[in-house]
């Protein structure tokens, strides 16, 4: 694939087609030449950090990278892009030193089957599919999870993206294919939708929802037209509902309007300009 179909080299940040969250991603690709996007673990589920952008601006592979902590992971794929972009191309196969302080990363390609699921917006962005690798890293001891006595965080917070899904070994990761009943229209309970940090982590509830004209679904910790909320994330829909059983009862709303709490703790319900 030589030639780009990204939402930039096709017009689409100036048709009003696009939300804030994906204007902001563009914004990040034109300054930077990428974007970072954090997906928030959730129970069993490490979370996990994919680029978008550096197949637009670089013609490299984006990156995504599993099982540690979110900003650390956006600096390391922030640093990987960086490198690139100096002249120092990522390959499959190989093992990259300067991401890890002390220790090389192991450089795999993703095998399509999980770009859908797990690299979401880069797919999006794109219009369909693009190389992307996986950064692996080691344990402690620099052992790498197919290393005989690799630590369980290494082994088990870290798929095998090079493998196709159906080889892969039975994991949390292999069952994100299994579809979740979800009340919502638009979206199965398996997918991500954008949340406020405070949400994703149990740490505030939901007080503003948001159907976009697009059909996409946003779930935010202040009412909506008071301001953004501190920081957003992706994550799951089933997770969200597990966690705010009370959603189900906004599944009705249509698209381009909002719910949100007063208050005096009703909802009430309107168009969203937004």
């Amino acid at each position: 694939m030589d030639s780009c179909r990204c939402w930039l080299c096709r017009g689409e940040a100036g048709r009003g087609t696009l939300d804030a969250r994906e204007l902001n991603m563009l914004f990040h690709v034109q300054e930077q030449g990428w974007s970072v996007v954090v997906v928030a673990e959730e129970q069993e589920l490490p979370g996990w950090a994919y680029s978008v952008g550096m197949w637009h601006s670089l013609r490299g592979p984006e990156v995504c990278m599993f099982g540690l902590r979110a900003r650390d992971m956006h600096t390391w794929i922030n640093a990987v892009g960086h490198q690139v972009r100096a002249g120092q191309p990522l390959r499959a196969g190989e093992d990259r030193l300067g991401v890890l302080d002390g220790f090389p990363v192991a450089v795999r390609p993703v095998h399509r089957d999980w770009h859908d699921e797990l690299l979401t917006l880069a797919g999006e962005f794109y219009g369909g599919f693009v190389p992307a690798v996986q950064l692996i890293w080691p344990d402690r001891h620099g052992r790498f999870p197919w290393d005989p006595g690799a630590g369980e965080r290494c082994r088990t917070h870290q798929p095998r993206l090079w493998l196709p899904r159906d080889d892969h070994p039975p994991s949390p990761w292999t069952r994100l294919a299994e579809l979740v009943d979800s009340p919502f229209p638009d979206v199965r309970g398996d997918e991500l939708v954008l949340g406020s940090t405070g949400v994703i982590s149990g740490a505030a509830p939901v007080v503003g929802i948001v159907h976009t004209a697009e059909g996409r679904w946003e779930f935010h910790e202040r009412r909506t037209g008071t301001g953004p909320d501190a920081g957003t994330g992706m994550v799951h829909l089933r997770h969200l509902i597990a966690g705010h059983p009370y959603l189900r009862d906004f599944a009705d709303l249509p698209r381009g309007h909002a719910a949100w709490r007063e208050p005096d703790g009703n909802w009430s319900r309107g168009p969203h300009n937004g």
